[in-house]
């Protein structure tokens, strides 16, 4: 029974479930690299779903991609806001060094 069991979470669509639900993990932990690679690799596990699935899954792929989009853009404000901490030390030291 076990091994049926297996061989029922391996299904196309459970692949694409499982790869949209670890994209989203690797973008909160801000691997970005990995999010990018699994986004690739996604658009081949769908098209092995079979079609009459496919939409249910489409829709669940585009809150997970809405999900990642707003991680992405909460990592570039702070590396943004971090980015310009450093210019304003950067600016201070040279005002500093001028005197």
């Amino acid at each position: 029974m076990a091994a049926s069991q297996s061989v029922m979470a391996d299904t196309p669509e459970t692949i694409v479930r499982e790869m949209a639900q670890h994209m989203e993990t690797c973008a909160a932990a801000g691997d970005w690299s990995e999010v990018e690679n699994i986004a690739i690799r996604l658009r081949s596990a769908v098209m092995n779903v079979p079609e009459s699935e496919r939409r249910a899954l489409l829709l669940l792929l585009q809150q997970s991609t809405e999900n990642v989009t707003a991680l992405a853009e909460a990592a570039r404000r702070d590396v943004t806001g971090r980015m310009s901490a450093i210019r304003r030390g950067q600016a201070a030291q040279k005002a500093y060094e001028a005197r």
